[in-house]
């Protein structure tokens, strides 16, 4: 099992959570410790580390628990890129636009780069919450075209979720 290098925060607000959880029938193969954060649509989320946006889609308005959210156009997502190579992504996010946050970005840790939504294949309310790295173009990856809009779970990064403890 791998475990993350960087020491994580919540990525939402202690005062808002109103459940967590990391079912194994939802997170399953390479996504197996992804975190769902239950949280009051709108709510605020946080960078839970330094690092830099490198990928943000916040122009959603849709989702749901229907087989038709399963498509990653309603699936809206911030991802940092960490100094120690790591990954985090924040998903099903809430409609913004204009985002709150812009690519290249540098943020810190506790910085809010969306607010918390129900887009995509989502029966509530929640922020999905990964720490992941990358075992293919790693280091390709900021070069990539900008119609690779949908990349997480993409076979062609070979991403890994890892253990994380927040604190």
């Amino acid at each position: 099992m791998t475990e993350a290098i960087n020491d994580y925060r919540l990525p939402v607000n202690k005062k808002c959570l109103l459940s967590v959880s990391s079912d194994p029938k939802t997170h399953v193969g390479d996504d197996k410790f992804a975190i769902d954060f239950e949280v009051p649509e709108g709510s605020d989320v946080m960078a839970a580390a330094p690092g830099k946006i490198i990928f943000v889609k916040t122009d959603s308005r849709e989702g749901g628990d229907n087989e038709k959210y399963e498509d990653f156009k309603y699936y809206n997502h911030v991802v940092l890129k960490h100094t120690n190579g790591e990954y985090t992504e924040y998903g099903h996010l809430h409609f913004d636009n204009p985002s709150l946050v812009s690519l290249g970005q540098k943020v810190k840790r506790g910085d809010i780069i969306a607010h918390s939504g129900n887009t995509g294949y989502s029966e509530k309310p929640h922020v999905h919450f990964s720490v992941f790295k990358l075992f293919k173009m790693a280091d390709d990856f900021e070069k990539l075209p900008p119609s690779k809009k949908y990349f997480i779970n993409d076979s062609d990064f070979g991403f890994e979720t890892i253990k994380v403890s927040l604190k």
